[in-house]
């Protein structure tokens, strides 16, 4: 059994356990859900340290609810994650998120990589986390250049807001002037 495991048993979490979607704001960051509740906490948890394809799925219609309300122009960037981490891992949580939405074939996984490999933000005091982050992403910009109208830039939770800032640091001076950057998170 994986260490894993045994912090975080598998549960079975029900989507009417859920309720409604609620959309806040953080420093400029669209959050779908409160982490607070049990029931999106233990997915997201299911969801990144077991690769939980029921979690994965529950995720995935959360964010559903909320793309379906943009126009259909977009596409979603998930938050990559290092090589390391990878590694470790076997697959990027947020991809597992995003390939469990009906909005999968809007995927870019190719513009923007994790090219430096950092302790995981939930190991590290508040006030490392931004200097922590800070240019640890790398962007394709020939391929950002030909994004559309409207990008998501999508991770799981946003606690500080310090890896997606950096995300979006790197992100936005390649992207046209017409594109429309929105941060999202599953929860805060």
């Amino acid at each position: 059994m994986h260490m894993i495991n045994l912090l975080w048993p598998p549960q079975t979490i029900k989507l009417k356990n859920l309720g409604h979607t609620k959309v806040g704001t953080f420093q400029e960051i669209v959050y779908l859900a409160n982490y607070q509740d049990q029931a999106i906490q233990s997915a997201i948890k299911q969801n990144k340290y077991q690769a939980d394809q029921s979690a994965a799925q529950l995720l995935g219609t959360y964010l559903d609810q909320y793309l379906q309300q943009l126009p259909p122009d977009f596409i979603i960037i998930p938050m990559p994650v290092s090589y390391n981490r990878w590694r470790e891992r076997g697959y990027n949580h947020i991809e597992l998120i995003v390939n469990n939405s009906h909005y999968r074939k809007k995927v870019r996984s190719d513009i923007l990589q994790k090219t430096t490999h950092t302790k995981q933000q939930t190991q590290v005091p508040r006030a490392q986390r931004v200097s922590q982050q800070r240019d640890t992403f790398t962007v394709s910009a020939q391929r950002a250049n030909t994004l559309g109208t409207t990008v998501i830039l999508l991770d799981d939770v946003v606690t500080t807001g310090s890896t997606m800032q950096a995300a979006k640091a790197a992100l936005e001076p390649t992207l046209s002037t017409h594109t429309n950057l929105i941060c999202v998170a599953i929860a805060h």
